[in-house]
């Protein structure tokens, strides 16, 4: 099959148009604003410590002016992600005065070929706080009504960052404790190796730190229960007077409020049980020496609490209002006359 002659002729000429035109398209010069972010970045050192910036990300709109096919280009970028802006390594108040500057020394942007004109915000200011990082050895804690043994976790040290204006008031030791909760022990068989996971906290000190953050942040912990005790908030706890035998027809002792109100006790599950059902009773135990009559003292603390049981038999168990262990009982003390 032959081509006309003019065929030839045709193609170079349709060439040469998408030639030119393409040429035409890459030097028409375009003005473009954009809306995209910049995401501001301080490098951590090689010492690991680390840096936060507040705010981190920031939306911006780029004015931009280049030849049509650089603007798509550009267009596109700023669309598809943000821009790293990185700023020097110091903590506190940083300052861009010129947002437009730095989003022009974005080497990915720059290499587009477009010129950024401006941009809006034309200025910035930002908070970098610098945290440091520290090794911490892992403890358990559990419930002071909890008996424990065979304790273990895992990890034993973990990494906690805090920030650098905290450092005078760290101690030269850190200690993260894996908290364990009450509620975590209900239902668990004692004697039965158990493992839960807790969530890591550091020991308070007494000084706020800041924003600290501990990786990982849980520990996996193991333990036998050896016994399980629960809490209960006794509303009526009879007063008992605790005294010397030979005392008794030479002094009158007399409590003025014969009961304590709202007494939280602490015991075995089965003693709670018990005073719930009614079958024990909580009494808060005042003793009384043959010199404190003497003295005719007018107030002395709770001895101690003991739970009653059916067949009289008296157990102590913690007790406290108002997280006072020993609250203060009233007393009037007289002498009696033969």
């Amino acid at each position: 099959m032959k081509w006309p002659k003019e065929s030839g002729t045709i193609i170079l000429v349709t060439v040469v148009t998408v030639l030119v035109w393409i040429l035409a398209a890459a030097k028409t010069r375009e003005v473009d604003t954009v809306a995209g972010q910049i995401d501001l970045q301080v490098a951590s050192d090689t010492s690991g410590d680390q840096f936060q910036v507040s705010p981190s990300r920031v939306p911006v709109s780029v004015t931009l002016e280049g030849p049509a096919i650089a603007v798509r280009q550009a267009r596109q970028l700023l669309i598809s992600a943000p821009l790293a802006i990185p700023l020097p390594a110091e903590h506190g108040r940083v300052n861009i005065d010129s947002l437009a500057a730095e989003v022009r020394a974005v080497e990915r942007l720059r290499d587009t070929g477009v010129t950024v004109l401006s941009t809006e915000p034309p200025s910035l200011s930002v908070d970098v706080t610098e945290f440091i990082v520290r090794a911490a050895v892992t403890r358990a804690r559990f419930p002071e009504a909890a008996t424990v043994q065979d304790i273990s976790i895992a990890p034993q040290e973990v990494t906690v960052r805090i920030p650098r204006s905290a450092l005078h008031d760290i101690p030269e030791s850190l200690t993260a404790e894996a908290r364990i909760d009450q509620r975590d022990l209900v239902g668990l068989e004692p004697g039965v190796l158990q493992t839960i996971d807790a969530t890591l906290g550091l020991v308070d000190s007494g000084t706020p730190w800041g924003d600290v953050a501990i990786s990982p942040s849980t520990a996996r912990v193991s333990f036998r229960l050896v016994a399980r005790h629960r809490s209960l908030t006794v509303p009526r706890v009879r007063i008992q007077i605790a005294s010397a035998p030979q005392d008794f027809g030479t002094w009158e002792v007399v409590v003025p409020q014969s009961f304590l109100a709202d007494v939280e006790i602490e015991a075995a599950l089965d003693v709670i049980e018990a005073v719930e059902k009614g079958q024990a009773q909580v009494i808060a135990v005042v003793h009384l020496t043959t010199n404190d009559k003497e003295r005719t003292i007018d107030s002395k603390p709770v001895s101690f609490f003991a739970v009653i049981d059916a067949d009289g038999i008296a157990s102590p168990v913690r007790g406290s209002v108002g997280g006072d262990s020993h609250p203060e009982i009233s007393l009037e003390i007289t002498s009696v006359e033969n």
